[in-house]
Protein backbone atom coordinates (compact mmCIF):
# COMPACT_ATOMS: atom_id res chain seq x y z
CA UNK A 1 0.00 0.00 0.00
CA UNK A 2 0.72 3.79 -0.72
CA UNK A 3 2.67 5.76 2.35
CA UNK A 4 0.31 8.67 1.45
CA UNK A 5 -1.95 9.75 -1.10
CA UNK A 6 -0.87 13.70 -1.36
CA UNK A 7 -1.23 17.05 -3.34
CA UNK A 8 1.72 17.07 -6.48
CA UNK A 9 3.15 20.13 -7.56
CA UNK A 10 3.63 19.98 -11.12
CA UNK A 11 6.56 21.83 -10.76
CA UNK A 12 8.46 20.64 -7.69
CA UNK A 13 7.24 17.37 -8.67
CA UNK A 14 7.06 17.32 -12.31
CA UNK A 15 9.62 14.06 -12.91
CA UNK A 16 8.27 11.96 -10.52
CA UNK A 17 4.20 12.85 -12.36
CA UNK A 18 6.25 12.49 -15.98
CA UNK A 19 7.53 9.13 -14.62
CA UNK A 20 4.47 8.11 -13.42
CA UNK A 21 2.56 9.29 -16.61
CA UNK A 22 4.73 7.98 -18.94
CA UNK A 23 4.98 4.11 -17.98
CA UNK A 24 1.64 4.32 -17.32
CA UNK A 25 -0.17 6.48 -20.00
CA UNK A 26 2.00 7.34 -22.97
CA UNK A 27 5.29 8.39 -23.94
CA UNK A 28 4.11 11.37 -24.54
CA UNK A 29 2.37 12.28 -21.46
CA UNK A 30 5.92 14.21 -20.34
CA UNK A 31 7.79 16.25 -21.96
CA UNK A 32 6.06 19.31 -24.45
CA UNK A 33 2.61 17.73 -23.77
CA UNK A 34 3.32 18.17 -19.65
CA UNK A 35 4.71 21.74 -20.28
CA UNK A 36 1.58 22.54 -22.55
CA UNK A 37 -0.78 20.57 -20.11
CA UNK A 38 0.03 21.65 -16.28
CA UNK A 39 1.57 24.62 -16.91
CA UNK A 40 0.60 27.01 -19.77
CA UNK A 41 -3.34 26.78 -19.50
CA UNK A 42 -4.70 30.17 -19.23
CA UNK A 43 -7.03 29.44 -16.90
CA UNK A 44 -4.36 27.98 -14.15
CA UNK A 45 -2.04 25.49 -13.95
CA UNK A 46 -3.09 22.05 -12.96
CA UNK A 47 -4.09 20.25 -9.82
CA UNK A 48 -2.81 16.73 -9.30
CA UNK A 49 -2.48 14.32 -6.99
CA UNK A 50 0.48 11.50 -6.16
CA UNK A 51 0.43 8.03 -4.72
CA UNK A 52 3.83 7.09 -3.51
CA UNK A 53 4.98 3.43 -2.01
CA UNK A 54 6.29 3.54 1.53
CA UNK A 55 9.55 2.16 0.90
CA UNK A 56 10.92 3.80 -1.86
CA UNK A 57 8.78 7.15 -2.88
CA UNK A 58 8.33 5.36 -6.21
CA UNK A 59 5.19 6.86 -7.74
CA UNK A 60 2.50 4.32 -7.95
CA UNK A 61 -0.42 6.47 -9.26
CA UNK A 62 -1.61 9.93 -10.59
CA UNK A 63 -5.22 12.04 -10.85
CA UNK A 64 -5.20 15.27 -12.16
CA UNK A 65 -7.73 17.77 -12.69
CA UNK A 66 -7.20 20.67 -15.62
CA UNK A 67 -9.19 24.13 -14.68
CA UNK A 68 -12.07 25.36 -17.13
CA UNK A 69 -13.93 28.60 -16.70
CA UNK A 70 -17.25 27.41 -17.53
CA UNK A 71 -20.55 29.60 -18.52
CA UNK A 72 -23.18 28.04 -16.35
CA UNK A 73 -26.70 29.90 -16.98
CA UNK A 74 -25.63 34.00 -16.80
CA UNK A 75 -22.79 33.49 -14.62
CA UNK A 76 -18.85 32.04 -15.48
CA UNK A 77 -17.77 29.96 -12.88
CA UNK A 78 -14.37 28.01 -12.43
CA UNK A 79 -14.52 24.40 -12.79
CA UNK A 80 -11.87 21.59 -13.41
CA UNK A 81 -12.18 18.40 -16.46
CA UNK A 82 -10.30 15.73 -14.82
CA UNK A 83 -7.82 12.93 -16.63
CA UNK A 84 -4.76 11.83 -16.73
CA UNK A 85 -5.68 8.86 -13.95
CA UNK A 86 -3.25 6.01 -14.13
CA UNK A 87 -2.08 3.85 -11.66
CA UNK A 88 1.39 1.56 -12.10
CA UNK A 89 0.61 -1.76 -13.26
CA UNK A 90 1.65 -3.74 -10.82
CA UNK A 91 -0.58 -1.96 -8.02
CA UNK A 92 -4.16 -1.49 -10.03
CA UNK A 93 -6.11 -2.85 -6.58
CA UNK A 94 -9.83 -0.76 -6.57
CA UNK A 95 -8.65 0.50 -2.87
CA UNK A 96 -5.46 2.48 -4.40
CA UNK A 97 -8.14 3.68 -7.00
CA UNK A 98 -10.49 4.87 -5.20
CA UNK A 99 -8.75 6.65 -2.53
CA UNK A 100 -6.49 8.50 -5.32
CA UNK A 101 -9.90 9.88 -7.21
CA UNK A 102 -11.44 10.58 -4.11
CA UNK A 103 -8.90 12.79 -3.10
CA UNK A 104 -8.94 14.31 -6.00
CA UNK A 105 -12.89 14.82 -5.37
CA UNK A 106 -12.99 15.76 -2.09
CA UNK A 107 -10.37 18.74 -3.11
CA UNK A 108 -12.33 20.33 -6.14
CA UNK A 109 -16.07 19.73 -5.45
CA UNK A 110 -16.13 19.10 -1.37
CA UNK A 111 -13.56 21.76 -0.29
CA UNK A 112 -13.52 24.15 -3.12
CA UNK A 113 -17.45 23.59 -4.25
CA UNK A 114 -16.45 23.81 -8.16
CA UNK A 115 -17.76 21.57 -11.17
CA UNK A 116 -15.54 19.01 -12.13
CA UNK A 117 -16.57 16.95 -15.84
CA UNK A 118 -14.90 13.94 -16.60
CA UNK A 119 -15.21 11.92 -19.76
CA UNK A 120 -13.81 8.04 -18.02
CA UNK A 121 -12.88 4.64 -19.89
CA UNK A 122 -14.72 1.61 -18.57
CA UNK A 123 -12.32 1.20 -15.83
CA UNK A 124 -12.47 4.55 -14.89
CA UNK A 125 -16.47 4.12 -14.40
CA UNK A 126 -15.74 1.44 -12.04
CA UNK A 127 -13.89 3.55 -9.97
CA UNK A 128 -16.87 6.32 -9.78
CA UNK A 129 -19.84 3.65 -9.44
CA UNK A 130 -18.23 2.84 -5.85
CA UNK A 131 -18.06 6.09 -5.34
CA UNK A 132 -21.98 6.08 -6.30
CA UNK A 133 -21.11 8.85 -9.12
CA UNK A 134 -23.39 7.88 -12.03
CA UNK A 135 -22.99 8.64 -15.43
CA UNK A 136 -24.73 11.88 -16.40
CA UNK A 137 -24.97 11.24 -19.80
CA UNK A 138 -23.14 9.59 -22.68
CA UNK A 139 -21.07 10.87 -25.37
CA UNK A 140 -21.63 9.19 -28.96
CA UNK A 141 -19.49 8.91 -32.10
CA UNK A 142 -21.17 9.67 -35.05
CA UNK A 143 -19.83 8.70 -38.46
CA UNK A 144 -19.89 9.68 -41.89
CA UNK A 145 -18.32 7.46 -44.87
CA UNK A 146 -16.44 10.03 -47.32
CA UNK A 147 -15.10 6.89 -49.38
CA UNK A 148 -15.66 3.25 -49.62
CA UNK A 149 -12.28 2.28 -50.25
CA UNK A 150 -11.32 0.69 -47.26
CA UNK A 151 -14.66 -1.07 -46.63
CA UNK A 152 -13.77 -2.61 -50.10
CA UNK A 153 -10.46 -2.97 -49.68
CA UNK A 154 -11.34 -5.77 -46.28
CA UNK A 155 -12.94 -7.80 -49.37
CA UNK A 156 -9.96 -7.87 -52.39
CA UNK A 157 -6.51 -8.47 -51.55
CA UNK A 158 -5.57 -5.39 -54.88
CA UNK A 159 -5.29 -1.63 -53.54
CA UNK A 160 -5.64 -0.83 -57.19
CA UNK A 161 -8.73 -3.08 -57.59
CA UNK A 162 -10.50 -1.60 -54.62
CA UNK A 163 -10.32 1.60 -55.92
CA UNK A 164 -11.61 0.85 -59.26
CA UNK A 165 -14.50 -0.79 -57.34
CA UNK A 166 -14.83 1.90 -55.00
CA UNK A 167 -15.22 4.42 -57.69
CA UNK A 168 -18.86 4.44 -58.12
CA UNK A 169 -19.58 4.81 -54.66
CA UNK A 170 -17.14 7.58 -53.97
CA UNK A 171 -18.54 9.52 -56.94
CA UNK A 172 -22.47 8.65 -55.72
CA UNK A 173 -21.54 9.69 -51.88
CA UNK A 174 -20.07 12.74 -53.15
CA UNK A 175 -22.68 13.55 -54.91
CA UNK A 176 -25.56 13.16 -52.01
CA UNK A 177 -23.43 15.58 -49.97
CA UNK A 178 -23.44 18.18 -52.80
CA UNK A 179 -27.31 17.89 -53.73
CA UNK A 180 -28.02 18.67 -49.91
CA UNK A 181 -25.08 21.40 -49.72
CA UNK A 182 -26.65 25.04 -48.92
CA UNK A 183 -25.37 26.88 -52.13
CA UNK A 184 -26.02 30.96 -50.39
CA UNK A 185 -26.21 32.79 -47.17
CA UNK A 186 -22.78 31.96 -45.56
CA UNK A 187 -19.23 32.70 -45.83
CA UNK A 188 -16.83 29.65 -44.80
CA UNK A 189 -13.32 30.86 -44.39
CA UNK A 190 -10.20 28.91 -43.19
CA UNK A 191 -9.26 30.65 -40.00
CA UNK A 192 -5.41 31.75 -40.68
CA UNK A 193 -3.64 32.99 -37.59
CA UNK A 194 -4.65 33.37 -34.02
CA UNK A 195 -8.17 33.38 -32.04
CA UNK A 196 -8.79 36.96 -31.52
CA UNK A 197 -11.59 39.17 -29.09
CA UNK A 198 -14.33 37.66 -31.72
CA UNK A 199 -14.05 34.82 -30.66
CA UNK A 200 -14.28 35.70 -26.69
CA UNK A 201 -17.57 38.15 -28.27
CA UNK A 202 -19.50 35.24 -29.80
CA UNK A 203 -18.75 32.75 -26.60
CA UNK A 204 -20.38 35.24 -24.43
CA UNK A 205 -23.21 36.44 -27.18
CA UNK A 206 -24.24 32.23 -27.25
CA UNK A 207 -23.19 31.80 -23.76
CA UNK A 208 -24.65 28.59 -22.39
CA UNK A 209 -28.14 28.54 -24.19
CA UNK A 210 -27.19 24.98 -25.77
CA UNK A 211 -26.39 24.01 -21.73
CA UNK A 212 -23.39 24.58 -19.45
CA UNK A 213 -20.26 24.56 -21.27
CA UNK A 214 -16.51 25.57 -21.56
CA UNK A 215 -15.71 29.39 -22.27
CA UNK A 216 -14.74 29.36 -25.38
CA UNK A 217 -12.66 32.70 -25.25
CA UNK A 218 -10.12 33.97 -27.62
CA UNK A 219 -7.56 32.84 -25.52
CA UNK A 220 -8.62 29.41 -24.72
CA UNK A 221 -9.25 28.20 -28.16
CA UNK A 222 -5.53 29.61 -28.97
CA UNK A 223 -4.24 27.30 -26.37
CA UNK A 224 -6.12 24.30 -26.87
CA UNK A 225 -6.32 23.68 -30.38
CA UNK A 226 -4.09 26.48 -32.70
CA UNK A 227 -0.78 25.49 -29.61
CA UNK A 228 -1.61 21.98 -28.86
CA UNK A 229 1.87 19.64 -29.39
CA UNK A 230 0.59 16.66 -30.27
CA UNK A 231 -2.52 17.51 -32.83
CA UNK A 232 -3.16 19.59 -35.92
CA UNK A 233 -6.33 21.17 -35.28
CA UNK A 234 -7.79 23.49 -38.19
CA UNK A 235 -10.44 26.08 -37.44
CA UNK A 236 -13.53 26.99 -40.15
CA UNK A 237 -14.93 30.30 -39.64
CA UNK A 238 -18.90 30.73 -40.60
CA UNK A 239 -19.24 34.73 -41.18
CA UNK A 240 -22.42 36.41 -42.30
CA UNK A 241 -21.60 40.21 -43.24
CA UNK A 242 -18.38 40.01 -42.14
CA UNK A 243 -19.08 39.23 -38.32
CA UNK A 244 -17.63 35.79 -36.64
CA UNK A 245 -21.46 33.62 -36.25
CA UNK A 246 -20.03 30.41 -35.89
CA UNK A 247 -16.74 28.00 -36.29
CA UNK A 248 -15.27 24.36 -36.28
CA UNK A 249 -12.23 22.44 -35.43
CA UNK A 250 -10.94 19.52 -36.48
CA UNK A 251 -8.12 17.50 -37.26
CA UNK A 252 -7.31 14.39 -39.09
CA UNK A 253 -4.81 11.34 -39.49
CA UNK A 254 -4.31 9.27 -42.45
CA UNK A 255 -7.74 7.94 -43.17
CA UNK A 256 -9.90 9.30 -40.56
CA UNK A 257 -10.42 12.58 -39.44
CA UNK A 258 -12.20 13.94 -36.53
CA UNK A 259 -14.75 16.91 -35.71
CA UNK A 260 -14.00 18.36 -32.12
CA UNK A 261 -15.72 21.80 -31.66
CA UNK A 262 -18.85 22.81 -33.35
CA UNK A 263 -20.12 25.94 -31.90
CA UNK A 264 -22.11 29.06 -32.58
CA UNK A 265 -25.24 30.51 -32.79
CA UNK A 266 -27.89 28.36 -33.71
CA UNK A 267 -28.79 28.28 -37.57
CA UNK A 268 -29.45 25.21 -39.40
CA UNK A 269 -28.03 27.09 -42.61
CA UNK A 270 -24.45 27.70 -41.18
CA UNK A 271 -23.81 24.32 -39.36
CA UNK A 272 -24.70 22.78 -42.80
CA UNK A 273 -21.94 24.88 -44.64
CA UNK A 274 -19.68 24.41 -41.86
CA UNK A 275 -19.82 20.86 -42.02
CA UNK A 276 -19.95 20.37 -45.75
CA UNK A 277 -16.82 22.47 -46.40
CA UNK A 278 -15.03 20.11 -43.86
CA UNK A 279 -16.59 17.35 -45.56
CA UNK A 280 -14.93 18.50 -49.09
CA UNK A 281 -11.85 19.52 -47.76
CA UNK A 282 -11.30 16.16 -46.05
CA UNK A 283 -12.67 13.96 -48.97
CA UNK A 284 -10.05 15.57 -51.68
CA UNK A 285 -7.75 15.00 -49.00
CA UNK A 286 -8.31 11.23 -49.11
CA UNK A 287 -9.79 10.90 -45.88
CA UNK A 288 -12.21 7.86 -45.58
CA UNK A 289 -14.54 8.59 -42.30
CA UNK A 290 -15.25 11.65 -40.58
CA UNK A 291 -16.62 11.24 -37.09
CA UNK A 292 -18.00 13.54 -34.47
CA UNK A 293 -18.42 13.07 -31.08
CA UNK A 294 -21.46 14.69 -29.50
CA UNK A 295 -23.05 14.55 -25.96
CA UNK A 296 -26.79 12.84 -26.60
CA UNK A 297 -28.94 14.09 -26.32
CA UNK A 298 -27.86 17.48 -27.52
CA UNK A 299 -28.71 19.99 -30.58
CA UNK A 300 -26.94 17.79 -33.15
CA UNK A 301 -28.55 14.30 -33.18
CA UNK A 302 -31.06 15.23 -36.29
CA UNK A 303 -28.78 17.46 -38.04
CA UNK A 304 -26.08 14.69 -37.75
CA UNK A 305 -28.82 12.15 -39.38
CA UNK A 306 -29.35 14.54 -42.08
CA UNK A 307 -25.44 14.99 -42.89
CA UNK A 308 -25.54 11.22 -43.17
CA UNK A 309 -24.18 10.88 -39.73
CA UNK A 310 -24.63 7.60 -38.39
CA UNK A 311 -24.37 6.33 -34.50
CA UNK A 312 -21.64 3.84 -33.64
CA UNK A 313 -20.03 3.82 -29.76
CA UNK A 314 -20.94 5.97 -27.12
CA UNK A 315 -19.11 6.12 -23.88
CA UNK A 316 -20.42 7.77 -20.52
CA UNK A 317 -19.24 11.23 -19.51
CA UNK A 318 -19.99 12.17 -15.51
CA UNK A 319 -20.20 15.63 -13.89
CA UNK A 320 -19.57 16.37 -10.40
CA UNK A 321 -21.32 19.67 -8.39
CA UNK A 322 -21.13 21.21 -5.16
CA UNK A 323 -23.93 20.06 -2.31
CA UNK A 324 -23.29 15.95 -3.46
CA UNK A 325 -21.28 13.68 -5.37
CA UNK A 326 -23.86 14.28 -8.28
CA UNK A 327 -25.96 16.93 -8.31
CA UNK A 328 -28.69 18.44 -10.59
CA UNK A 329 -26.02 19.94 -12.89
CA UNK A 330 -25.32 15.84 -13.78
CA UNK A 331 -28.45 16.31 -16.04
CA UNK A 332 -27.33 16.13 -19.36
CA UNK A 333 -29.73 17.85 -21.11
CA UNK A 334 -28.00 21.07 -19.04
CA UNK A 335 -24.85 20.71 -20.62
CA UNK A 336 -22.99 21.40 -24.16
CA UNK A 337 -20.04 18.94 -24.30
CA UNK A 338 -18.38 18.04 -27.31
CA UNK A 339 -14.45 16.00 -27.63
CA UNK A 340 -12.61 19.22 -27.98
CA UNK A 341 -13.43 19.51 -23.98
CA UNK A 342 -11.94 16.63 -22.79
CA UNK A 343 -8.76 17.42 -20.87
CA UNK A 344 -6.10 17.33 -24.08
Amino acid sequence: MPDRIRTADPVADRALLTDVLSRNLSPDAGGRRFEWLYLENPDGPACAWVATEESTGRGLGVAAAFPRRLLVGESVRPGYVLGDFCIDQHHRTLGLALQLQRACLEQIVFTHHLIAYDFPSDRMMAIYRRMQVPPAGQMVRWAKPLRANRKIGKLVNSPALAGLLAAPFNALLKWKDFASSPRVGWTIVNHEGICREEFTHLAHSVGSRYGSCVERSAEYLNWRYLRHPLVHHELLAARRDGELQGYVVFSHTHEDARIVDLFGFSDTAMWTSLVARVVALLRDRGVVTLSIPALAPGPWTELLKGWGFHPREAAPIVVCAPGTVAASAENASRWFLMDGDRES
